[in-house]
C-alpha cells in the first residue's frame, strides 16, 4: 500500500495540467511511497468542452492495468482521446474569496466563482484541441508516469471537483490523502514535509502555507499569512479559531481513516449553486477542521495556488441566496461551542463579504439579503452578537432593524479611508468609536453597539536590542490605539521577564520616555512627541534558577496602564534594521544569553548554556565527492552522547544526518558538498528558495544539542564544482552554526560614501558576466549597479541620488531598495540571489548619506539581505498625520492672510508628472513676451520630476507646497485638489482635466468605490474653487458642467495637449524619442496602454496589472517586424514582463504619452480616453474589450455606446488582437468611416491652438 495517494481534480479542459504534474514528478519522497489518482471534470453547462465528453475510453493505469471506478453518478465516460493542442481555457479555484480576511483585496473571489475562458477559435481543430487538452495530457501521464509511480486514470469524469475528490479517495489506497487541483502546483517537499509531521504527531491533518502564482511570478498569499506564522503541531481549531480562514483542500494532507469518517452532509454534491456544485466547498473544510482532534500547522509553503479570473455573484439575489444558505446550513449542523465560534467567525467574514457588496445590488437582492441575513441572525446567540466589534454590530443592528439606506452608508464608510480615521470619544467611564450614527437619535443606534474594548488594544514596537554594561537594554515606543500618552501621567509601564516553560513572571526595570508620536521617526526634530517610549534593563542574574544557570526561554512583558484601562503585551516587532539581528553575550564559563525573534516577532531570551561548539571547518577535495569537514569538542550533556549530526532545511522541510567520529571530547563529521547543493529549494521565481540548514547533534535517544558557532571561528564559504554554487559555513544571529549551499551569494565587506556615490567592496564567486541590482520592496522597479571584478573580489559603485531614467536624471523615490546579485547561467533565465553582509561590517551599520533634498540610508535588515534606504523629501517636522494637520488647519490659514504673490503653480497629476495640457499652457506662456520672465513654479511628489531651470519646484505635501496654495496669483491643475484648499477672491485657478470623457465621473457615478460618504459634498466644494475649465470639445462641454455641477466658465478651446499632433516640430520631436527608447527603424511600434481596474487592486492606490495579453505568443506572430510598448497605468504596481529579445519595451515612466503618440503606428487600449487624443494622429486603433460587460455596466459606466461609435474593433482575445495586427491594413480601411465619425464628433477643436486660446482667456492675449 502506498503511504500517498494524490488525487488530481482537473477540468476536461484544463490547459495548465502539466504544470500540476510536472510538479509530482518533482517530489522529493520515494516515488514508489506515492501512487497518483487523476480524476476529470466534465465541463459544465454552456461549455464547449462539453460537447466533446462522449463516448467510451480505456482507461489508463501505468503499473497495475486498474482503473478508479466512477463514484454513484459521478459523471459521464470520459471522452476518446484527440490531438494535444493549446487552449486558452481556465480551471476552477477551491473556494478561495473565504479564506481571506474580508478587507484583504488579493485573494477576493470565490474559488466557485471562478468561469472558464472561451477556447481559441482558430479551427474546427483547435476548438476540438482545447476542449480536451487537460484530458489529452492526463492520458499521456497515466500512460507513460516517471518510472516507479503508479498512476489511474479514472475512467468516468466526475460532475465537479468536490465529487471528483470523493471518488478519487474511494479509488486510492495510500494511507494519507493530497489532493491538488489541475493548473495547481506542490512544492517539491510538499509529501514528505507534511507526511513526516503527521508521522511524528498522529494528528488527524496537516496543514501548510500557500504562494498564488501566475504568469508574473509567485507570491504569498495575504489569505494564509497570519495562520501560518509558525509552526505548531496537534492544534485544535477550537483553541486556534484563525484556522478557519484556510478553507483549501489542496494544502493540506488528510489522514485517510481521518477522511473516511468526516461527517455527512458535505457541500460537494449541493444541487443548487447556480450551475457550479463546487461554490461552497469551502465550507466542507471547515467542517473537517471541527471534526478534527488535532492539526498540524506548518510554516512552510506547500500549495502553489494559480490565480483564475473570478466572477463574483454575491451582489445577486441568486448568489447570495446560495451563499447564505449554505452558511446558515453549516451554522445548524454544528452545536454548542463549535456553532458559537463558527457563527462569531461567518459574521466577521462571510456574511460581512456579502454586506460589503450590498451597494452594488440591485433592490431584489437588497431585500432577499435582508431576508436571510435576518433568518441566520434568529439563530445566532446573543452573547456572540454582544462579542462582536462596534463595527460589526453596528452592522448587524441596522440589518435587524431593516434600515437599508442608513446601512448603505455604512458600507461606503467601511470602504472609505473614514474607517481607519474614525476618532475614539470618552463617556463616563467608557471609550466609543465614533461610526455613523453614533449618538443620532434619528437613526437610533444604542451607545452601546459603538463602545470599545479589544479595539482600544496596544500597538508596540521594538528599536533597539543592546548591552549596556553586562545588561540587556530593550527600548522602543508603546502605546494604546487612540489613547496618546500626551502627559506623562496618561500612561505608566511595568515589565516582567516570563519563563516560557513555567510562566514565573520576574520584575525588571523598566522607565517612561519622551519619544516622537508612534509612526514617525524618533527624531528630536518630529512634529509631535508624547510619553509612549520605553527602555526595559534586563539584569542577567535576573534569569538564574535555583541559584544557577539552566537552559530556558523567557519573555519580557510590558503591562500597560493608560487612563485606567490595563493591557498587556509581549515585546516585540522589531522595526527593520540592525534591531532584528540582537547581540548575544556570554555571562559565564560557557553560558550565553542568546536574544532572538520568534515566528511571532516576538523578542525570546535564551539562555544557553553551552552544549557543544565548532572549531574547525574545511573542504577536503581528495575523494570523488567533495566533503565539508566540521569539527569541534562537546561541552556538556546530552552532547556527550550525541553520535549524528542533523542538519535541518529551514523551516523544517527537510534533514539530512552524518555519523560522528568522536575522539573523548572531541567530534568530527564529513557532509557531502552536493548534498546540500543538490537539495536546496529553488522554486516559484526565487521567492521559494530554501538554503539554510540549521545544525544539531543527536544522541541516539533523539536529544538536540545545538552547535555554537564561537566568535572567534571565521565563517567562510566554499566554491562548489560549477563555480555558480558554494557551500557556506555561517553564524546565526544568536551565534549557532548554520549550513548554506546553493547559489553563490555576494557579501559586502565594506561600504563608504564617496560623494554621493555609494562604494560597496566584497567578495563574490560567481563566474564573471553576474551583476549586482537594488530592487524596491513592493514595487516592481531595479536598478543597475556598476560593477568590476578582480576574481572573487568585487567593487562597485552606485549613486542613489543620481538615476539616470526615461525622464531624465533623478534620485530614488522614497523607499527600501534590496541588494541581489544577477546570474544567468548559460542560455538559460536569469537568477537573482541575494547578497548578505560580513559579520564584521555589521557593527559599523548603518552608513547615512545626508543631502540636501533627503536622507540615503545603507543598512543591514537583519534578514540576512543588505537595504539602501531613501527617506522622502519631506522634513522630519513635515512628516505624519499630525504635522500635515498643523500645516493644514494652522499654516495654511496664516498664510492665506500674506498678500498674494506674482506666479502661477503648475500640476499635473498631482506632482507626478511635467507634462498634459499644464505643460503645453507653460509652454506657451513661456512663448509670450509678457510671460517669459514671469514666476512659475511646478508641483512635485518625492522629488520624481524633472523640471526646466525657469520652474521652482514646490514639494507635494511640503511647506512650501501649503504656502504655493495660499499665496500664487495662478493654479494651472489637471487633478483633483485638496479639500482645504480655498481659491482667495484674487486668485485664479484654471482646471484643464486629463482627458475626455467614455467613463463616468463625478456625481455621474452612482457607486463610489473607496471614497469617503462625503465624496459629492467635497467635490461640490472642490469645484467651486475653479475660476475656469477645460473643455475639449461640444460634445464634452455639458457633460462636464453636468458632471462636476459646474457653474463658472467652461473654455471650450480643445485640449492643449493634443496642440503637440500639429507642431512643426513633432517630427524631431518622435525622432529623438525613438533614440532615447533605443527603438529599430525598420519596425513598426504598437504602443498597449490599458487603463486600471477599480476592482483590481492590492491595497489602496496599488492596482493589478491586468494585461490580458498573451505576450509570448504576440511575439511568435509579430516579433520579426514589431516592438510593443506597453504603458502601466500609474496606479499600476506589477511589473511589465519581458519577453522575446527586444520586443517588449517597458515605458511607464515616460513622462508625455503624448509624445509616445507621435512614435505609435498602431494604439492598443481599452477604455482609457486616450482614444480621443490619439484621433488626431488618424493611425488605427484597436480595443482590447475581454471585460467590456462587466465594466460597462458594473464599475464605471460610459457617456456614449461605445461599441457603436468605436473607431476600431472591440476584441474579447489576445488572438483577437494578434489577429487584428496582422491585418491591422484591412482593419484599418474598414473602420476608416467610423474613425472619421468619431473624429469629427470628438476633436473637431484641436488644431494646435488651444494652449494659445486658454492662455488669451485667462493671461490675456498675447
Amino acid at each position: 500500500m502506498p503511504k500517498f495517494s494524490v488525487i488530481v481534480t482537473f477540468d476536461v479542459t484544463e490547459p495548465h495540467l502539466q504544470d500540476s504534474l510536472d510538479s509530482l514528478a518533482r517530489q522529493d519522497q520515494r516515488r514508489d511511497e506515492a501512487e497518483v489518482v487523476l480524476v476529470p471534470v466534465a465541463a459544465r453547462a454552456g461549455e464547449d468542452a462539453g460537447e466533446a465528453d462522449t463516448g467510451h475510453a480505456e482507461p489508463h493505469s501505468a503499473d497495475s492495468g486498474e482503473s478508479a471506478a466512477p463514484a454513484d453518478g459521478a459523471g459521464d465516460p470520459v471522452p476518446p482521446p484527440v490531438a494535444a493542442g493549446v487552449s486558452s481555457a481556465a480551471g476552477t479555484d477551491e473556494a478561495d474569496e473565504y479564506d481571506a480576511d474580508p478587507d484583504d483585496a488579493e485573494d477576493a473571489g470565490t474559488a466557485a466563482q471562478q468561469p472558464q475562458e472561451a477556447p481559441d477559435e482558430e479551427s474546427d481543430e483547435a476548438v476540438d484541441t482545447a476542449r480536451t487538452e487537460g484530458l489529452s495530457t492526463a492520458r499521456e501521464f497515466a500512460a507513460a508516469p516517471p518510472a516507479g509511480l503508479r498512476t489511474t486514470l479514472a475512467e468516468r469524469s466526475a460532475p465537479s471537483h468536490g465529487a471528483a475528490r470523493a471518488a478519487g479517495a474511494a479509488a486510492s489506497t495510500g494511507e494519507y490523502l493530497m489532493f491538488v487541483q489541475g493548473g495547481d502546483m506542490l512544492s517539491s517537499y510538499a509529501l514528505s514535509y507534511l507526511g513526516g509531521c503527521l508521522d511524528d504527531s498522529g494528528s488527524d491533518l496537516a496543514t501548510g502555507d500557500v504562494y498564488r502564482f501566475n504568469e508574473l511570478g509567485t507570491r504569498p498569499s495575504a489569505a494564509h499569512r497570519k495562520v501560518f506564522a509558525r509552526t505548531r503541531t496537534g492544534v485544535d481549531v477550537r483553541a486556534h479559531p484563525a484556522l478557519l480562514s484556510d478553507r483549501l483542500h489542496g494544502n493540506k494532507l488528510w489522514r485517510r481513516s481521518f477522511w473516511d469518517h468526516l461527517p455527512a452532509g458535505s457541500f460537494v454534491l449541493r444541487t443548487d449553486a447556480g450551475g457550479d456544485p463546487d461554490r461552497d466547498t469551502d465550507l466542507d473544510v471547515v467542517r473537517a477542521l471541527f471534526a478534527a482532534c488535532s492539526i498540524d500547522v506548518l510554516v512552510a509553503p506547500v500549495h502553489l495556488l494559480r490565480d483564475r479570473d473570478a466572477v463574483d455573484d454575491l451582489a445577486t439575489a441568486p448568489g447570495l441566496s446560495r451563499r447564505l444558505t449554505a452558511l446558515t446550513e453549516l451554522s445548524t449542523a454544528l452545536s454548542g461551542p463549535d456553532r458559537e465560534i463558527w457563527d462569531s467567525r461567518a459574521l466577521r467574514s462571510d456574511v460581512r463579504s456579502i454586506l460589503l457588496r450590498m451597494d452594488g445590488a440591485d433592490d431584489d437582492a437588497r431585500r432577499v439579503f435582508l431576508d436571510l441575513a435576518n433568518a441566520y441572525l434568529d439563530t445566532v446567540a446573543r452573547s456572540v452578537l454582544d462579542s462582536l466589534g462596534p463595527l460589526h454590530r453596528l452592522n448587524y443592528f441596522l440589518v435587524r432593524k431593516r434600515q437599508e439606506e442608513r446601512l448603505l452608508e455604512t458600507v461606503t464608510f467601511q470602504k472609505s479611508v473614514e474607517l481607519k480615521k474614525a476618532p475614539v470619544v470618552r463617556r463616563g467611564l467608557h471609550y466609543y468609536l465614533r461610526y455613523p450614527f453614533f449618538e443620532d437619535a434619528a437613526a437610533g443606534v444604542p451607545r452601546e453597539v459603538y463602545r470599545a474594548d479589544s479595539e482600544l488594544k496596544v500597538r508596540q514596537k521594538t528599536e533597539s536590542v543592546e548591552w549596556r554594561d553586562g545588561r540587556l537594554v530593550v527600548s522602543g515606543r508603546v502605546g494604546v490605539v487612540h489613547l496618546r500618552a500626551a502627559r506623562r501621567w496618561h500612561q505608566q509601564i511595568l515589565a516582567f521577564a516570563v519563563d516560557t516553560e513555567t510562566g514565573r513572571r520576574t520584575p525588571v526595570p523598566v522607565k517612561v520616555r519622551r519619544a516622537a508620536e508612534y509612526r514617525l521617526p524618533d527624531l528630536p526634530t518630529a512634529a509631535r512627541h508624547d510619553f509612549g517610549g520605553f527602555e526595559i534593563t534586563l539584569d542577567p542574574e535576573r534569569l538564574r534558577t535555583g541559584g544557577g544557570w539552566q537552559s530556558g526561554s523567557w519573555q519580557l512583558e510590558l503591562v500597560v496602564v493608560n487612563r485606567g484601562l490595563v493591557r498587556r503585551r509581549i515585546v516585540g516587532n522589531p522595526v527593520s534594521g540592525p534591531v532584528e539581528r540582537p547581540p548575544y553575550q556570554r555571562v559565564d564559563e560557557d553560558v550565553w544569553v542568546r536574544p532572538a525573534w520568534d515566528g511571532d516577532r516576538r523578542l525570546a531570551v535564551e539562555v544557553a548554556p553551552a552544549k557543544a561548539r565548532l572549531d574547525g571547518h574545511r573542504i577536503n577535495r581528495a575523494g570523488a565527492r567533495p566533503e565539508l569537514v566540521l569539527s569541534g569538542e562537546f561541552v556538556a550533556p546530552p552532547a556527550a552522547e550525541a553520535r549524528w549530526l542533523r542538519l535541518t532545511r529551514a523551516p523544517g522541510t527537510a534533514r539530512l544526518e552524518y555519523p560522528l567520529e568522536v575522539d573523548g571530547a572531541r567530534f568530527c563529521t564529513r557532509v557531502p558538498v552536493d548534498d546540500i547543493v543538490d537539495n536546496a529549494v529553488d522554486e516559484g521565481t526565487r521567492l521559494l528558495r530554501q538554503e539554510h540548514w540549521t545544525a544539531d547533534l543527536v544522541t541516539p535517544d533523539g536529544q538536540l544539542a545545538p552547535v555554537a558557532l564561537p566568535d572567534e571561528v571565521e565563517s567562510a564559504a566554499y566554491e562548489a564544482v560549477d563555480g555558480y554554487h558554494e557551500l557556506a559555513v555561517q553564524r546565526t544571529g544568536n551565534g549557532y552554526l548554520r549550513v548554506r549551499g546553493g547559489w553563490a551569494h555576494p557579501v559586502v565587506r565594506e561600504v563608504s560614501w564617496s560623494g554621493r556615490n555609494l562604494v560597496l567592496e566584497g567578495r563574490y564567486s560567481a563566474p564573471a558576466g553576474a551583476g549586482l541590482v537594488f530592487k524596491a520592496l513592493g514595487r516592481d522597479e531595479e536598478h543597475p549597479v556598476s560593477l568590476t571584478r578582480d576574481g572573487a573580489a568585487f567593487r562597485a559603485a552606485f549613486t542613489p541620488a543620481d538615476i539616470p531614467t526615461l525622464s531624465g536624471t533623478l534620485p530614488l523615490s522614497a523607499g527600501s531598495y534590496q541588494l541581489w546579485a544577477r546570474v544567468r547561467r548559460g542560455d538559460g533565465p536569469a537568477t537573482d540571489v541575494g547578497a548578505e553582509v560580513d559579520a564584521e561590517l555589521l557593527h559599523r551599520l548603518p552608513l547615512r548619506m545626508e543631502t540636501p533634498e533627503r536622507t540615503y540610508t545603507f543598512e543591514d535588515t537583519g534578514s540576512e539581505m543588505p537595504v539602501l534606504r531613501v527617506a522622502s523629501d519631506l522634513r522630519p517636522e513635515e512628516k505624519g498625520t499630525f504635522a500635515q494637520q498643523r500645516l493644514r488647519d494652522s499654516v495654511y490659514p496664516a498664510l492665506r492672510e500674506e498678500p498674494l504673490q506674482p506666479g502661477i503653480l503648475f500640476d499635473s497629476y498631482t506632482g507626478r508628472q511635467f507634462s498634459d495640457s499644464p505643460h503645453s499652457i507653460y509652454a506657451e506662456l513661456r512663448s509670450r513676451g509678457d510671460w517669459a520672465e514671469y514666476p512659475m513654479s511646478w508641483l512635485v511628489k518625492d522629488g520624481q520630476v524633472n523640471l526646466p531651470g525657469d520652474l521652482e519646484r514646490v514639494r507635494h505635501n511640503g511647506g512650501d507646497f501649503y504656502e504655493a496654495l495660499a499665496r500664487s496669483a495662478y493654479l494651472v491643475t489637471n487633478s483633483r485638489q485638496p479639500a482645504w484648499f480655498a481659491r482667495r477672491p484674487d486668485q485664479v485657478v484654471v482646471q484643464t482635466w486629463h482627458g475626455s470623457m467614455l467613463k463616468r465621473i463625478g456625481f455621474d457615478i452612482e457607486n463610489i468605490r473607496g471614497k469617503a460618504r462625503d465624496y459629492h459634498e467635497k467635490l461640490a466644494w472642490e469645484t467651486k474653487q475653479w475660476d475656469y475649465l477645460v473643455s475639449p470639445s461640444p460634445w464634452a462641454t455639458p457633460i462636464l458642467r453636468r458632471a462636476f455641477r459646474f457653474e463658472g466658465e467652461i473654455l471650450e478651446t480643445g485640449y492643449p495637449r493634443n496642440d503637440i499632433f500639429f507642431s512643426p516640430e513633432r517630427e524631431a520631436i518622435a525622432a529623438r524619442i525613438r533614440r532615447l527608447l533605443g527603438l529599430p527603424e525598420d519596425k513598426k511600434v504598437v504602443l498597449y496602454a490599458p487603463t486600471w481596474r477599480d476592482d483590481k487592486y492590492y491595497t489602496r492606490g496599488k492596482h493589478k496589472l491586468d494585461l490580458h495579453l498573451d505576450l509570448q505568443r504576440m511575439y511568435e506572430k509579430l516579433g520579426e517586424d514589431h516592438v510593443l510598448l506597453v504603458r502601466r497605468h500609474p496606479r499600476v504596481v506589477d511589473s511589465v514582463p519581458a519577453v522575446g529579445r527586444d520586443f517588449v519595451y517597458d515605458v511607464s515612466l515616460y513622462p508625455e504619452i503624448m509624445e509616445l503618440f507621435l512614435i505609435t503606428d498602431v494604439l492598443v487600449t481599452d477604455y482609457s480616453s486616450m482614444m480621443f487624443d490619439f484621433a488626431n494622429t488618424g493611425r488605427p486603433m484597436l480595443f482590447f474589450t475581454y471585460d467590456i460587460e462587466s465594466y460597462r455596466d458594473n464599475l464605471r459606466g460610459f457617456y456614449f455606446d461605445f461599441e457603436e461609435t468605436a473607431p476600431g474593433p472591440l476584441l474579447k482575445t489576445s488572438d483577437d488582437v494578434i489577429g487584428a495586427l496582422v491585418d491591422v491594413d484591412e482593419v484599418a480601411a474598414a473602420y476608416g468611416g467610423k474613425y472619421r465619425e468619431f473624429t469629427d464628433r470628438f476633436c473637431p477643436l484641436d488644431d494646435g491652438n488651444a494652449s494659445a486660446r486658454v492662455a488669451d482667456r485667462v493671461f490675456g492675449a498675447g
